[in-house]
């Protein structure tokens, strides 16, 4: 049987991807990217927007059979088990590093987030060492909340310990359970990028503040090695948004704007400041582009105006 795998836009290597190719290559059938007059065609799609190039697929491929998934079209599709639990196809992507995850769910239930619908509470799910390819020195941790487990947090990277291995969570890491144990965990991980929290709630302040300095307690230099997320354009106000972006920075670490939906000029601005560090740090948000009052454009440009104050050039 021949089956062809078609990633529509995944930002990084698609873990279901790379398992099924896995699981049909383990079955002793042809399976690639560019498989022609392919018997079988999986599809996965990651946001919605993109949900209409899936279906399409369907209209290429009318002599296969198409199965289409992923959160951009159906939050309840799952592999079956033995797909699911075997260990990915890393020559599928140009892989460097090994991908997986060590828990499913989400101890929270934050009302922008697709995860507790699509996975539920947090469970325990493999050990690193299930999923991690001896090829590679550098471990890409996908969970939603990669220490909520405290105990099979810190089993999994004492493996990441013993074998020396870089490692990264991809998601932001919830710096409201973080404590002096965790700290010094992080502290003591050679990390393959930064270190990703979220400031999502103006009433997370307090968490913010012990997080950050517990950070910077255990070594962790929270300018340069962490990035906070910024959720902009949901539930606050820009003054809200203003001041999250300027207490990090009174911290000493730097924020990453997220903007959620449909973008606006305020959160373009507020992005474009806050998400290039060397305007960050140089400058504050309200310092920019004063005389035209408006956010930069795409072809926008930063320069220093009179007397060191950031301006807009477009």
């Amino acid at each position: 049987m021949k089956v062809r795998l078609i990633d529509i836009d995944s930002k990084i290597p698609n873990l279901a991807l790379m398992k099924l190719s896995a699981y049909y290559k383990n079955m002793g059938h042809s399976v690639s990217f560019d498989e022609p007059d392919p018997d079988r065609v999986f599809v996965s799609v990651t946001f919605t927007k993109n949900a209409w190039k899936a279906t399409a697929q369907r209209q290429m491929f009318p002599n296969a059979e198409v199965d289409i998934g992923g959160t951009g079209v159906d939050l309840a599709k799952r592999l079956p088990n033995e797909i699911e639990f075997c260990k990915p196809d890393y020559d599928l992507y140009p892989s460097t590093y090994s991908l997986g995850f060590t828990t499913r769910g989400c101890i929270r239930r934050c009302p922008f987030c697709v995860v507790p619908e699509k996975e539920g509470k947090i469970q325990r799910w493999q050990h690193i060492h299930e999923w991690h390819d001896e090829r590679f020195d550098a471990v890409v941790c996908l969970d939603n909340n990669v220490y909520a487990d405290k105990a099979w947090f810190f089993e999994n990277t004492d493996y990441i310990l013993e074998q020396g291995l870089r490692f990264n969570a991809v998601q932001g890491m919830d710096i409201r359970i973080l404590d002096e144990d965790i700290a010094g965990r992080l502290a003591d991980l050679e990390w393959s990028g930064q270190l990703h929290f979220a400031f999502d709630r103006i009433q997370d302040e307090a968490a913010i503040r012990r997080g950050i300095q517990l950070l910077q307690d255990a070594g962790i230099r929270t300018r340069h090695e962490v990035s906070v997320y910024v959720l902009v354009g949901f539930d606050t106000t820009p003054e809200e948004d203003k001041y999250r972006c300027r207490l990090l920075k009174e911290l000493g670490a730097t924020p990453f704007v997220m903007q959620y939906g449909k973008r606006t000029e305020w959160t373009r601005k507020v992005a474009w400041w806050a998400n290039r560090p060397q305007v960050f740090w140089m400058c504050d948000v309200d310092q920019l582009d004063r005389s035209k009052n408006r956010a930069p454009g795409p072809k926008s440009r930063f320069r220093l105006g009179d007397g060191g104050n950031a301006c807009i050039e477009t």
